[in-house]
């Protein structure tokens, strides 16, 4: 069947690839999926080398139950969070005035929203049941700045019964003021502020991501700065685990990527390119422990870096030896890759070519989501489109054995 006539259908169709697709394509599958608005509109932002363009921020939230939590913001600048079944769309709940800047899923159906207020640039985070009704809402104070994303992310995550919100600000008093930095804030689970984090730390934030290790029982935060503490990607606001070239100007030559737990350690994509200060080779894995302890890079393309961007990684399963849907964008032409690497971040299977499927993601937003079934699911969309794309990629008993269990 072919994807792309599928995506044509209003309301949502389902599909397998087939001619043309590789081991991984012909593992996803593809349904589109109709708003009842338009997406937002295309934003600017900064990646590799300087400014950039950045496609509507899109946050997927896999459910217990195979059905998923998608976050969005429409072009008229209102927050929705959707409920999205095997039919398409079953709900959509609003939120006027606000724009997501992350999403959770609870093993209870309902889901937490972190929300940003655009006219004053307060941030709250509110938890949800599945039909919508409030638990708590509470507003994320910061004396000397407001979340704002002039530079980068904003991104939310849960576990041991606390929420890790971590979030680009704009400074607005004192030494701050016009500055852009970032916020790490945690929460417990009843929505009251609990000790740690910060008001102020990667400066400027290009780039931020953030996660729970179930394993570590640890959450970790990643920036990419490009001047304080120190240049290139940074865990925990203190330790650096990649150095790059940066200007403090909104220059730097590494980006992310995505954030993913393995069994014992983390597992950090990202993209960088070669200057004469600093050698990088395109697309690197860096696998550290908790705090960055322990952290080695593995390059997973042999290139200077310059056309290398937007890496996405999740974890297969849970099983051993680890597998992880690993991938990248290329320009010149366009085309999205995606293979299966090991722990180590040796290709099991090799990187493929999926564009010609219909299937992409969106620049620098933390597309891929392990779901609790083994597979991985992500979303893409396109400036003031009316639909989106889910992405679903699966394994079953019948696969070529180097799937069935681990590689071979």
């Amino acid at each position: 069947m072919n994807l792309l006539r599928l995506a044509a259908f209003a309301c949502a169709a389902t599909a397998a690839s087939s001619a043309a697709a590789g081991p991984i394509g012909d593992r996803i599958q593809t349904t589109t999926l109709t708003l009842p608005v338009a997406l937002q509109a295309s934003q600017s932002s900064y990646c590799i080398g300087g400014n950039c363009t950045l496609g509507p921020r899109l946050y997927l939230a896999p459910r217990t139950d195979g059905r998923h939590w998608l976050g969005w913001t429409d072009r008229n600048g209102a927050a929705h969070v959707s409920l999205v079944g095997t039919a398409g769309i079953a709900a959509t709940y609003d939120y006027a005035g606000e724009e997501v800047r992350g999403l959770v899923a609870h093993d209870d159906g309902g889901f937490a929203v972190l929300l940003r207020t655009s006219a004053s640039g307060a941030i709250r985070l509110t938890r949800r049941t599945d039909a919508n009704a409030q638990t708590f809402s509470t507003v994320i104070p910061n004396s000397t700045a407001i979340a704002q994303m002039n530079t980068g992310d904003g991104r939310l995550a849960f576990g041991n019964n606390r929420y890790a919100a971590y979030f680009a600000v704009h400074g607005t008093a004192g030494g701050f003021d016009g500055h852009e930095g970032d916020q790490l804030a945690y929460l417990d689970q009843n929505g009251n502020i609990a000790a740690g984090g910060w008001e102020w730390g990667c400066s400027h934030q290009m780039a931020g991501l953030v996660g729970f290790h179930p394993g570590l029982n640890a959450m970790t935060s990643m920036c990419v700065s490009d001047c304080y503490s120190n240049k290139g990607i940074l865990v925990n606001n203190s330790r650096s685990l990649f150095t790059a070239d940066a200007g403090c100007n909104g220059t730097v030559y590494a980006q992310f990527g995505q954030l993913a737990p393995g069994a014992s350690t983390w597992k950090l994509a990202f993209a960088a390119q070669h200057r004469d200060c600093c050698d990088a080779k395109g697309i690197g894995l860096i696998t550290f422990g908790s705090g960055g302890a322990n952290a080695t890079t593995r390059w997973l393309t042999n290139t200077d870096g310059s056309t290398e961007r937007d890496p996405v990684i999740a974890r297969i399963g849970n099983g051993l030896p680890e597998r992880f849907l690993v991938g990248w964008r290329a320009s010149s032409p366009t085309r999205y890759l995606l293979g299966v690497v090991d722990g180590d971040g040796a290709f099991g299977v090799a990187a493929e070519e999926v564009q010609t499927l219909g299937v992409s993601w969106n620049a620098r937003d933390d597309s891929l989501r392990a779901t609790p079934s083994g597979g991985v699911a992500w979303v893409s969309g396109s400036a003031n489109a009316t639909t989106v794309k889910l992405y679903t990629y699966s394994e079953t008993a019948t696969a070529d054995p180097v799937f069935r269990s681990g590689f071979e």
